[in-house]
C-alpha cells in the first residue's frame, strides 16, 4: 500500500515547481541570437571585428545600401546581456555593443544620415514610433538623424 507524501515532502515538491517556473520566464532578451545562422546572417565584410563572435551574427534589415546585424561578443567581452548593433556599408563596418535588457533600447549608433537602435523583443515599439522611429524589423528602429 502506497503512503501519502509528507507535507515536508509536498512542500519541497511544490517550491522545486515555483523555482522552475520562475527560471523559464526570463529568456533572451534577443530570441534571434539562439536561432541558426543562415548564409544571410554572415557579415560580408569580417576585418577588425575582434570582439565579437562573427557565428552569432544575425541580420536585421537592409535599407539604401547599408545592412543592419545584431551579434555577440566574444567570451569575455561584456557582461552575458551584451547585445552588438553591427552596421556594414560599403567598406565599412560600424559597431557598438550594449547590454540589451528586457523592456530597454540596447546599443545605439548614430551617423550623418540616421540613429540606429537595437530592440529587444518585449519592447514597447509604440512609444519608439512616437519619438520619430520607424521599426525596419522588430529588434531594430531607425530615425532621420536630425529628429529627436
Amino acid at each position: 500500500m502506497r503512503r501519502p507524501p509528507s507535507s515536508l515532502a509536498l512542500a519541497a515538491g511544490l517550491c522545486a515547481a515555483v523555482l522552475a517556473l520562475a527560471g523559464c520566464t526570463g529568456g533572451p532578451a534577443l530570441g534571434l541570437l539562439e536561432k541558426e545562422q543562415t548564409e544571410q546572417d554572415i557579415l560580408t565584410i569580417q576585418t577588425d571585428l575582434d570582439g565579437i563572435d562573427l557565428a552569432s551574427t544575425r541580420f536585421l534589415a537592409e535599407r539604401d545600401g547599408v545592412e543592419y546585424f545584431a551579434a555577440r561578443p566574444v567570451e569575455g567581452n561584456g557582461t552575458g546581456d551584451t547585445v552588438c548593433l553591427l552596421v556594414e556599408e560599403g567598406l565599412g563596418v560600424g559597431l557598438e555593443c550594449a547590454p540589451l535588457e528586457r523592456g530597454a533600447a540596447g546599443a545605439a549608433i548614430r551617423d550623418s544620415r540616421v540613429t540606429a537602435v537595437l530592440l529587444p523583443d518585449d519592447m514597447d515599439r509604440d512609444a519608439l514610433t512616437d519619438e520619430g522611429f520607424e521599426l525596419l524589423h522588430p529588434n531594430l528602429a531607425v530615425r532621420p538623424a536630425g529628429a529627436g
